[in-house]
């Protein structure tokens, strides 16, 4: 390679887009593709221009653009979502990576404009997805939001690659990493349920307050079953929170590997307790189906007492830091 094509390489932030269904567009009226085309050259021109972007290619109903900043390049590409939003005729992807590209007769190369188009395929539609390059560059703008998407193994490149989407400005998030989050919470919650049963009834046993069913147990069979369900729940909660930090994007591979152990977990406590639902039993009236009532009562209470806890939690943090303000 020459040194005058090395001395055009430079860093930039680069902008790949990419028209939604328009191959079927394409096959179905191939004069409104053409005018689509036309239509978005019109519009997104002018927006490039405006925020100092450099038009690069037009690659079919594909653009590519480049811009010396990355926050231009996000705040570019949000101005562009927010006036598509008024054409209803074609909707875009966005991908934003940063990265080395050089021009050669009027061509752009770079490893880097692939990984741009491979970071937009994960976009929603009408949205913008980002590489992690990005995120790290825009990350103290207070007023763009962005959501996790994944760890994605982009073609190409040997690592895998976190990618984001902007969710500011009632941009689209994408949903695909609902699994986790489920997975997550569901190990927190049930985590801290079964902490907080085994808590209770420890206390209840070892400082005898009132009477349990032990079924014929004796008591030096129930300790260590008490202890177990103790360290279950530390174990789910555990599991809970290191399968949430996967879902934000502060993982590493073995914590991928937690959250599949901790999707078995809930399976089998599931299952475990099909037959069991109702942990509390009261006998304070002679009516027995108020009795089944206020143990069901007692039990859904119990049930909801994580959630109240975390509610609770999050109640006196943001009131702590809106005070800190």
């Amino acid at each position: 390679m020459s040194s005058t094509t090395i001395s055009k390489k430079k860093l930039k932030a680069i902008v790949f887009t990419d028209i939604v269904d328009f191959t079927i567009i394409a096959a179905e009226d191939e004069q409104k593709a053409l005018d689509i085309i036309d239509k978005q050259r019109e519009l997104l021109k002018p927006i490039v221009l405006k925020y100092n972007g450099l038009w690069l290619k037009e690659l079919g109903d594909g653009l590519l653009f480049s811009f010396d900043s990355s926050l231009d390049a996000v705040r570019c590409s949000i101005e562009i979502q927010e006036q598509l939003r008024k054409y209803p005729d074609f909707i875009i992807r966005i991908g934003i990576h940063q990265g080395d590209i050089f021009i050669k007769d009027g061509d752009v190369y770079g490893d880097d404009v692939n990984i741009a188009s491979r970071v937009e395929g994960f976009s929603p539609e009408g949205g913008i997805s980002i590489s992690d390059k990005v995120y790290r560059d825009i990350q103290g703008v207070k007023d763009i939001k962005t959501s996790f998407i994944g760890h994605k193994q982009l073609k190409g490149v040997n690592q895998e690659t976190k990618v984001r989407c902007i969710t500011s400005n009632n941009l689209p998030e994408n949903k695909g990493n609902l699994l986790p989050r489920i997975v997550g919470f569901s190990n927190l919650y049930f985590g801290t349920l079964l902490l907080i049963i085994s808590s209770i009834v420890s206390i209840v046993f070892i400082f005898e307050i009132g009477e349990i069913d032990t079924r014929g147990l004796h008591k030096d069979a129930i300790v260590p079953k008490l202890l177990n369900f103790i360290n279950l729940g530390l174990v789910l909660i555990l599991f809970g929170y290191s399968t949430i930090s996967y879902y934000k994007g502060v993982s590493i591979k073995s914590q991928k590997i937690i959250y599949y152990i901790g999707f078995a977990y809930i399976l089998v406590l599931l299952f475990y307790f099909y037959n069991n639902l109702q942990i509390v039993t009261i006998d304070v009236t002679s009516n027995s189906v108020v009795n089944n009532i206020l143990g069901w009562i007692s039990t859904i209470f119990i049930y909801l007492l994580p959630l109240i806890i975390f509610k609770s939690i999050q109640f006196i943090y943001k009131k702590i830091n809106y005070l800190r303000r």
